[in-house]
């Protein structure tokens, strides 16, 4: 059995989802992620999910899950249980396929006492409005939205939230509605917004402590890996220079996890040696020297993923079959993620694809099968593929596949010479058809001015000041050669509507 297989085969649901915060929304939509991609026991996660739910008193999301228009007898219940359930199908088994019945019983009761604080809340709020008092609009303000929060509406909490920010008077309340924001944009998904909270100047600034800037530093690099912006997550999880709890959004192997892999897709030999090799009580770390405090946060930070911190030592003694069998050791776990689950293939094709351009590099000549052997591809045309897919995106620079004799070879000096005056061909051709292309299209205006005419094209939709046609366009391939400016203008005015100028 493969080690993807046994993990897929022993995964705790339990023991996994418990690294989160009991009442927090990263539980909900962990499990949920779960029970759409397959990747766990459904109906145990849905047993999870309700339990969850209702424990936490979670009417609104426990709607939107779990809701049927059949089993309610509330209009607006019905109404947007109806929606969720038809959104649902879309992406995963509802869970009255495993036969779970909906309260609606549950749904209304919550609902009502949720409706009754929210409005006493809101009420607060207005009169801190009414008074003009800006502690007590913030501190109302924060408390709804928490409130929102609690009862799984993220979306109403980050309109709290971002309308509190104008009433922050202190550090202090700056941090702790930054960490709300931060925690509600996860949630929504709204990662621009994560990412923007973020403030480099912020580090210069006596009141940021070192724990809100590594809670910060590590939500925006998950921003950051969530759309793919690899290079600026690994920068994110490695400026995270104190160890910290923010269980809210995720765990502490999750930021080892995060900042492992994007580091070694990220970073060059050099930084990682430096991180894999940096103790945090070592004597040449100094205090005053941050990017040194960093590296060994994060080297420490990898000792809870033992696998993660050998493939990165691996890496970084150029043994790369023994980095990729580490890495595919800890794959698995990667699909169980919310994060690193949609991208986990295109991860792992990364990562190879950085070895194998690492490892090609000392060589002038690589032979395919060796290829094959090291970076355990199922045959030698899969590791020609690949070989020829780096190619292509220039990540392998100055080589060519050998067919034949099933070798990667680099090009000689001649070959290099001869390629690079191939490619300044093509760009002084480029450049001289541009260069034309403007020349006759300034020509083609005098000689229309001078006529008193503009050129447009008929199903126009307003007029125009002049026309361009591409040099060497498809569409004039069938066009006979003309002697002069005068005659090309001509056919151009028997395709193109005319319009005098005398009537612009």
């Amino acid at each position: 059995m493969s080690a993807r297989a046994r993990a897929s085969s022993t995964f705790n649901l339990q023991g996994y989802i418990s690294q989160y915060e009991a009442k927090s929304e990263t539980r909900i939509e962990r499990l949920l992620f779960l029970i759409e991609s397959g990747k766990a026991d459904v109906e145990a996660a849905y047993r999870m999910l309700e339990e969850h739910l209702k424990k936490n008193h979670n009417w609104y999301r426990y709607n939107e899950i779990f809701g049927t228009a059949s089993d309610d007898n509330s209009m607006d219940v019905e109404m947007s249980s109806k929606i969720a359930n038809e959104v649902s199908k879309k992406s995963r088994p509802h869970p009255s396929e495993y036969n779970f019945q909906f309260s609606s019983q549950f749904v209304n009761s919550c609902k009502s006492t949720a409706n009754q604080e929210r409005e006493s809340l809101d009420a607060n709020l207005r009169t801190a409005r009414s008074a003009m008092a800006k502690e007590a609009i913030l501190t109302s303000a924060v408390q709804l939205a928490k409130h929102d929060l609690s009862n799984g509406n993220s979306k109403e909490a980050m309109k709290q939230l971002l309308m509190a920010k104008a009433y922050c008077s202190s550090p202090y309340q700056m941090q702790e509605l930054f960490l709300l924001l931060a925690e509600t944009g996860l949630n929504t998904r709204s990662f621009s917004r994560v990412k923007e909270l973020y403030d480099p100047n912020l580090e210069d600034k006596k009141n940021a402590t070192t724990t809100f800037l590594s809670k910060l530093n590590a939500v925006r690099g998950v921003a950051y890996l969530a759309e793919e912006q690899i290079q600026e997550a690994a920068e994110s999880f490695l400026a995270i220079t104190s160890n910290f709890s923010f269980n809210q959004v995720l765990s502490q192997e999750d930021v080892a996890m995060y900042g492992g892999i994007t580091a070694l897709l990220a970073l060059d030999r050099k930084t990682l040696e430096i991180i894999v090799a940096t103790e945090k009580s070592g004597p040449s770390l100094s205090k005053k020297d941050s990017a040194s405090l960093s590296y060994a946060a994060f080297g420490e930070r990898l000792n809870c993923i033992p696998e993660l911190k050998e493939a990165l030592q691996a890496y970084v003694h150029a043994d790369y079959a023994k980095c990729l069998r580490l890495v595919d050791e800890i794959r698995p776990k990667w699909e169980y993620d919310l994060y690193l689950g949609p991208q986990a293939e295109s991860l792992w094709k990364r990562v190879r694809g950085k070895c194998l351009v690492q490892y090609f590099e000392p060589y002038n000549s690589v032979s395919l099968h060796s290829i094959q052997e090291s970076f355990a591809f199922e045959s030698v045309d899969e590791a020609e593929d690949v070989v020829a897919d780096l190619i292509t995106r220039g990540e392998i620079q100055g080589a060519k596949i050998d067919g034949v004799k099933k070798t990667l070879n680099s090009l000689t000096v001649e070959e290099l010479e001869s390629k690079k005056r191939r490619q300044m061909l093509r760009k002084l051709g480029h450049m001289g058809n541009v260069l034309l292309d403007e020349v006759e299209g300034m020509l083609e205006r005098v000689a229309c001015s001078q006529r008193g005419i503009i050129v447009g094209k008929s199903n126009s939709s307003g007029r125009r000041k002049g026309r361009r046609r591409d040099y060497m366009d498809m569409s004039a391939k069938d066009m006979p050669d003309y002697s002069s400016d005068e005659d090309l203008v001509g056919v151009v005015m028997e395709e193109d509507e005319l319009m005098e100028m005398d009537d612009l």
